[in-house]
């Protein structure tokens, strides 16, 4: 029996082996249409893998592509804001300039108004004095057209002062003659 325990042993083994084999080759038939499924599942991961691969890699390079934009905007956005600082300074003196200037309008405004006032009073004042003139002018022609008269009266009062020292003279003369030859009468 001793000898027959490792043939018993090594038929058992044979048996199970054979068995196992059986049972391995049944499995293997059984699992080939889960392999040849997990093949494909696997072909169809590596695709999706290769797809999310690629969908990535154009999202990376999108990425970097808009962060250079952002980056070049940022960049764009602290220039204008240089840019508008420097403006505003330039501007900021203008500003004051229009201030002052608005101020000085205001000023000359209210100046041009009292002008315009003056102008109106002295222009009231201006008609009043024309007015006076005109009535000075027209007495002025008036009193020249009677010094006139006056002088065409005094020249006629001359010319008849004239013809009575005439007369006068030549009526002395005579009386002169007529005492010179009452003198010579008696």
């Amino acid at each position: 029996m001793a000898e027959d325990l490792p043939s018993i042993i090594t038929n058992a083994v044979k048996s199970s082996n054979k068995k196992l084999q059986d049972e391995i080759s049944t499995l293997q038939e059984e699992n080939r249409p889960i392999r040849i499924e997990a093949e494909k599942l696997s072909c169809n991961l590596m695709m999706v893998e290769i797809d999310h691969s690629r969908v990535e890699d154009a999202m990376s390079a999108e990425l970097k592509v808009a962060r250079k934009e952002a980056s070049d905007l940022r960049q764009k956005l602290h220039l204008l804001a240089q840019e508008k600082i420097e403006l505003e300074s330039k501007l900021v003196p203008y500003r004051l300039k229009v201030a002052n200037l608005v101020a000085s309008m205001k000023a000359d405004a209210a100046k041009v108004e009292n002008l315009e006032k003056r102008s109106a009073d002295r222009e009231v004042l201006l008609g009043k004095v024309e007015k006076e003139r005109d009535d000075a002018v027209d007495e002025l022609t008036k009193a020249r057209e009677e010094n006139e008269k006056i002088d065409a009266e005094l020249a006629q009062a001359r010319d008849e002062g004239k013809k009575v020292a005439d007369d006068l003279a030549q009526a002395r003369g005579e009386t002169e003659e007529l005492k010179k030859r009452a003198d010579e009468l008696k």
